[in-house]
């Protein structure tokens, strides 16, 4: 049994030998899982296991033996591992929390950006991606989130810079597939939900990787796009599978 939150979820993914090649590595942010991943990695999330929106993530990174410490637009530097993840501690208080290997995401004007794939249930009850959209941070944000002032953009615009339209054709295709295959291998582990937002994020060798799946995801970012026909299908698609219950 998995839990439907971000550890479960993880784990869940994890069991799919095709998919746990696209997952970052992730776990519970217990003092010496934080500190050999920074070791390994120098960049790590740290995320609340239950949260949503962006709230509550932080940045951790290890550069020249300087520890630096990021939460919203706040940084802080420390001396020593301990000091931080004191800091840390302090902060997040009671919750529990997963510490994530820091994907070097891709830049759009200097500033990373990350894609999200709406998965839902057609009429014939298969699955389908309904709309794609980019999330670009604000600038000295650390996170890409819509309700944490991320700006969303159209996926097409935001990889233009990195390749030719033709490819953006082929590359977004293949985020679809990735997006409906998640779809697929989700569904058997929490059938009830018909739909999953996916957040991938793209390193600079064009990798996806899965940072997560939300299964309750917001469709009105969608909204937020100047061309209101993706958000027009999602808002379709969600009022028949409410009927079709």
């Amino acid at each position: 049994m998995y839990w439907n939150n971000k550890l479960g979820k993880y784990k869940a993914l994890l069991t799919n030998e095709e998919l746990a090649l696209n997952l970052p590595p992730t776990a519970l942010a217990t003092k010496a899982n934080v500190e050999g991943m920074l070791e390994k990695y120098h960049v790590v999330y740290l995320k609340p296991s239950n949260g949503t929106g962006g709230y509550g993530i932080f940045k951790m990174s290890l550069t020249d033996a300087q520890y630096r410490l990021e939460n919203g637009t706040r940084l802080r530097s420390f001396t020593t591992f301990k000091g931080m993840y004191a800091a840390f501690q302090k902060a997040k208080r009671k919750k529990v929390y997963l510490v994530q290997k820091g994907i070097p995401l891709l830049r759009y004007k200097a500033l990373p950006f990350d894609l999200r794939i709406m998965v839902q249930r057609n009429r014939q009850r298969n699955w389908e991606v309904t709309g794609i959209v980019g999330r670009l941070a604000l600038p000295n944000k650390i996170v890409t989130n819509y309700h944490s002032g991320g700006r969303p953009m159209p996926a097409g615009k935001l990889l233009s810079p990195f390749m030719t339209k033709e490819e953006q054709v082929a590359y977004i295709e293949s985020l679809k597939e990735l997006g409906i295959k998640i779809s697929k291998h989700m569904s058997g582990v929490f059938p009830k939900f018909m739909s999953y937002g996916v957040d991938v994020g793209i390193d600079k060798e064009m990798k996806p990787w899965i940072i997560e799946v939300n299964t309750q995801p917001d469709k009105y970012i969608f909204n937020a796009l100047s061309d209101k026909r993706m958000f027009r299908k999602i808002i379709r698609y969600e009022k028949f599978t409410k009927l079709s219950r």
